[in-house]
């Protein structure tokens, strides 16, 4: 189990407000099982996870779409989730 404190210290490393902070922890600690898999994997060795839902690997979404890490991970849960909404949101470029 991923600790609060330990999650909290990524999102201020990654410049998330404040604000953002509790309810982003939740969406982490909700993670279906194989985004919580590789994002436990990616907090131990700090690796670029080989994740890839509905076409987006977690690769694509750091390196093409410029996003961090956790919102990297969060959005291959989101496609996981609402596959439809997720998709159509990424093609227009939401960040």
């Amino acid at each position: 189990m991923i600790e609060d404190k330990q999650i909290l210290e990524i999102l201020i490393k990654e410049g998330y407000p404040e604000f953002m902070h509790e309810k982003t922890i939740l969406k982490i600690k909700n993670f279906s099982d194989q985004v919580s898999s590789a994002f436990k994997q990616w907090i131990i060795d700090n690796n670029e996870p080989d994740i890839t839902i509905e076409g987006y690997s977690y690769k694509y979404l750091v390196n093409s779409m410029k996003m961090q890490p956790v919102g990297a991970f969060i959005t291959l849960d989101w496609l996981i989730r609402d596959p439809i909404k997720a998709k159509c949101a990424l093609k227009q470029g939401v960040k």
